[in-house]
């Protein structure tokens, strides 16, 4: 799978699911949810790792409430307002910054650094630890924010009006960390909603985006 990446939650539960006999984790150990289902699955999409990784690199996202702004839309959820997604981040940010985004430090300075004296195979096995440990808090980030608002979803929505919503969820996103999306966001965004709507050509997304 190359290297792991500051997302690597989904890579990690993909190498479980493509590979029975080197799970790093126990399925198990994960509360089944349909917004877990569907970020696997996204993030597996294609360019959608890359594009998700842009936008947390460059803008300070976080990749769970990337991927949960498309599900709310994808699943025929009503439109986020600002003021609700504000509330919801003020929840979860302490998570992200008190555990996840430690674990992360920790699991690249043991990937990343040199350390004179340790084996290899003894860092590398708790690099791996680390790891697990990143994912279940990753995984229990995604039951928090489904948990935090849950309106009804209506499959039943013209899928235009989904991927409407879903594009209109990251742009509320981007206004609540005050972002003003430049041609390289809009290209990520393009990429992570084509992924979500497969049904539309990647010329009708991006007129929903709007230009690059």
């Amino acid at each position: 799978m190359g290297p792991e990446s500051p997302a690597g939650w989904s890579r990690r539960l993909a190498r479980c699911t493509q590979s029975p006999g080197r799970r790093e984790a126990p399925l198990s150990d994960f509360l089944p949810h349909p917004f877990w289902n569907f970020s696997l699955e996204l993030y597996a999409g294609e360019g959608v790792s890359a594009a998700c990784l842009d936008l947390q690199d460059r803008r300070g996202c976080d990749v769970n409430v990337l991927l949960f702004c498309v599900w709310l839309g994808v699943s025929g959820r009503p439109t986020l307002t600002a003021d609700r997604l504000r509330a919801i981040l003020r929840e979860t940010q302490a998570w992200q910054d008190g555990v996840v985004v430690p674990l992360r430090a920790v699991r690249r300075a043991l990937r990343e650094g040199h350390w004179t004296g340790a084996l290899p195979e003894t860092v590398e096995a708790a690099r791996r630890r680390v790891a697990d440990a990143e994912l279940a808090t990753e995984h229990t980030e995604q039951l928090m924010l489904a948990r935090l608002h849950t309106p009804p979803a209506d499959r039943d929505r013209p899928a235009a009006k989904r991927l409407r919503a879903a594009v209109g969820n990251l742009g509320v996103y981007a206004l609540c960390l005050g972002v003003v999306p430049d041609a390289r966001d809009r290209a990520a965004v393009a990429t992570i909603a084509a992924a979500a709507f497969p049904e539309f050509a990647r010329a009708e997304v991006e007129r929903v985006v709007g230009p690059a």
